[in-house]
């Protein structure tokens, strides 16, 4: 089982420096370095702020999670598992490294595993769900003015799929029985939905109160308005002249797309993202794998907050430990 992890990772890391080795080729790496060199700091600057924000505010729609299923750990510990996870996120080849060990600190604390990692996916599915709201809001907006945005229509269509294709996605899952569908229409995967844990992670799903799910969702708007803005200011630093109204479309399908288990911490496939869908809409080429990278880069420091706070916290286990054995 460790070698096929270490064997998936590693082909997820060769697959990672072969799209981005593929990406700059097609424009050049001195255009790529002088893009990011003309970097206007007080703009990354703000755009990294409006990240660290966006982390406070996802910690906050986890601790509201965790209340509709009693549990109520302090806000100030799930925001320091969700930096120190971002820390994780940027050195593990999965991007759900950082969830991982969000779950095993809080099942060791709580002692409730299904109900810790039921609040960490519906917390990422919570999170999908307003930003494929704000992106229906950005379709209708855009609709209504056609001089606003020229989209090519297949991927307007595919903007339209997944905004509403999400919310769909969580009423199934929500009014449902999503393993019993699965079981019948895919007898193969019973072992997996006739499995015990997987069965009491999909029962956690039904036992958020409704209250409890509009708070969280409605905490997935600012949410995913920080990051909007973020991307923006981020476009903003490099001068890209990326039109506003175009993140509210795209960001949906750049975290649905980086959340696929393809590529080391998404490296590779965001950037193809950031191509396919700003290039055609009139955006450079090196501007576009430019936002991605620098965007990369901002999580990267983010985690690095969190790698600071979990040497802080263990030192500090250290050295209390010291002073009990004396």
């Amino acid at each position: 089982m460790l070698k096929n992890k270490k064997l998936r990772g590693l082909l997820q890391l060769v697959l990672s420096v072969a799209l981005l080795a593929f990406l700059v080729s097609r424009v050049g790496l001195e255009a790529i370095t002088t893009t990011l060199s003309d970097l206007n700091w007080p703009w990354y600057l703000f755009a990294f702020l409006l990240f660290l924000l966006n982390v406070v505010i996802r910690a906050y729609r986890w601790s509201v999670l965790l209340a509709g299923l009693g549990e109520r750990p302090l806000f100030g510990r799930l925001l320091y598992l969700y930096f120190v996870s971002l820390f994780f996120n940027n050195f593990l080849p999965s991007g759900f490294g950082g969830d991982a060990f969000k779950v095993l600190e809080l099942r060791q604390e709580r002692g409730r595993g299904a109900e810790a990692l039921s609040s960490v996916v519906m917390d990422r599915l919570i999170g999908l769900l307003g930003s494929s709201l704000i992106a229906v809001a950005a379709l209708l907006w855009n609709s209504a003015r056609p001089a606003a945005v020229d989209l090519p229509p297949a991927l307007g269509v595919t903007i339209a799929l997944v905004s509403l294709g999400i919310p769909a996605l969580f009423v199934l899952l929500r009014r449902g029985d999503p393993l019993d569908w699965l079981a019948s229409a895919l007898p193969l995967l019973r072992p997996i939905t006739d499995n015990a844990r997987v069965r009491r992670l999909a029962n956690t799903i039904h036992r958020y109160p409704f209250p409890a799910l509009l708070k969280a969702l409605l905490a997935s708007i600012p949410f995913t308005l920080s990051l909007i803005l973020a991307q923006f200011a981020i476009s903003e630093a490099l001068s890209a002249g990326v039109p506003f109204y175009l993140f509210p479309l795209f960001v949906p399908l750049i975290s649905l797309i980086t959340l696929l288990p393809i590529s080391f911490n998404g490296l590779g496939t965001r950037e193809g993202a950031y191509i396919l869908l700003f290039v055609p809409a009139g955006v450079s080429y090196e501007h576009a794998l430019a936002m991605s990278l620098a965007f990369y880069f901002l999580r990267f420091a983010t985690g690095l907050v969190g790698g600071i706070l979990y040497a802080i916290r263990s030192a500090g286990g250290i050295i209390r430990a010291a002073y009990a054995n004396e």
